[in-house]
């Protein structure tokens, strides 16, 4: 599936808070602000053949591990075909361009989608964790499988 990926302009966000699963559409305002004041990048993934927006990430420019890849989301139909692979790419070189050398985030370990999506994109564990006693946006899907804590993983932006 081609994908383009770009920052989030205020016509997406309608899209954003109807098809992506945010369990609040507030985050989607409070987000696009952050972008505004240069404090965080919404990335939005289009399908190139239709135009439909398939996927959404931050990427926290003033989180406690700056910067953070943080929100990443790909639409179900879009899932093994590439977004979250372009979205990532795309988040990692916004960081760059910001003069950081590494990307951290945040995970549920029991996540089981995105924990094996972020260590094939060579997210390592950092050993580190995170207590999250009310999460943004929750994770998993059965909430008593969730965690009251995230673990760390890091990507190196030096090695190319």
């Amino acid at each position: 599936m081609p994908i383009t990926v770009r920052s989030a302009t205020e016509e997406d966000l309608p899209a954003i808070r109807d098809h992506l699963g945010q369990t609040d559409p507030r985050l989607v305002d409070e987000h696009f602000r952050l972008q505004r004041e240069g404090l965080m990048f919404v990335a939005v993934a289009l399908d190139d053949e239709t135009g439909d927006l398939v996927g959404t990430a931050l990427l926290d420019l003033n989180s406690e591990m700056t910067p953070e890849l943080r929100n990443m989301f790909v639409a179900p139909s879009a899932r093994r075909r590439g977004a979250g692979r372009a979205l990532s790419r795309w988040v990692e070189e916004k960081a760059r361009e910001a003069g950081h050398t590494a990307v951290f985030l945040a995970v549920d370990p029991n996540n089981e989608k995105a924990v094996p999506l972020y260590i094939s994109l060579e997210y390592h564990p950092t050993g580190e964790h995170l207590f999250v006693p009310e999460p943004e946006v929750e994770q998993v899907p059965d909430p008593s499988r969730a965690s009251s804590h995230y673990a760390i993983y890091k990507k190196s932006l030096t090695a190319r």
